[in-house]
This record gives structure tokens, sequence and C-alpha cells, in this order.
């Protein structure tokens, strides 16, 4: 029963990568070594390696060229006005990002980490639709 369990003492990219892709997900290493999943929107599952105590998704998107900062912090404040799983940011490069972080405290079955993942992924889009048309890419 163990084995069906993340947890601090077997977390790595290896057993994230095995999880996935006993799901039958589209997973791949991205260029900073993380793992890329592609569904509903790209996923970035990041690990923390350091800490060993939580698994952060991710996903990134670009504001359009000319929105104002005003416009991308109001966007963000509504997203994450209504949407509680994600929380949403913007850095000053002009990116939208998505994040969500899953602790290991005693441990999170693999199958809770593919379903978290899935619902993750469905988030983004509907949230940019509703919040961000026009000036979300």
């Amino acid at each position: 029963m163990a084995e069906d369990l993340i947890t601090s003492d077997n977390l790595s990219v290896d057993t994230l990568r095995a999880t996935f892709e006993a799901a039958y997900m589209d997973v791949s290493l991205s260029e900073s070594g993380h793992l890329r999943i592609r569904d509903a929107c790209i996923v970035l599952v990041i690990p923390d390696m350091e800490r060993r105590n939580r698994i952060r998704l991710m996903s990134v998107f670009g504001f359009k060229d000319g929105t104002s900062p005003i416009d991308r912090l109001q966007c963000v404040n509504r997203i994450n006005d209504e949407y509680i799983m994600v929380c949403a940011s913007t850095t000053n490069d002009g990116l939208l990002l998505f994040r969500y972080d899953l602790m290991l405290d005693g441990g999170l079955p693999r199958k809770a980490l593919v379903l978290a993942v899935k619902r993750f992924a469905s988030i983004p889009h509907g949230a940019i639709q509703e919040h961000g048309a026009g000036i979300v890419e």
C-alpha cells in the first residue's frame, strides 16, 4: 500500500514521471528539468527537492503586448477571487502564472496526483476566457 503513495522519501522526477506514464498521460521533460504534462493546457510539475514536502503544478501564459500593469493585476485579482484551487499571478515581464501546491504530509496517493493535475489543467483556459479575454495570448 505504501508504494501507492508519493512521500518525501520517494519523491523524485522519475517517480512522478512513472506515475503519469502509468496513467497514460502525455509527459516529457522540459529544458529546465521539470516534468511537462500536455493535457487541457501545459502543466509543469515541479517537485520541491530541497524541502521534499510539496509538488507544485504550474501553467504559464502571456499577456498581449501593450497590456497595462493595472489590467494584468485586475485580471489576476478576478481569477483569484473566483477560482479557489489555483493561485494566479503576473510577472514584470508580462507572464500570467497559474499555480497550485500539493502537500506530501502523510503521503499523496498516486491517483490523487493524477486527478489533481487533470483538474488543475482544466482551469486556466476557462479563467482566461472569463477574466482575461482580449489581454491574454
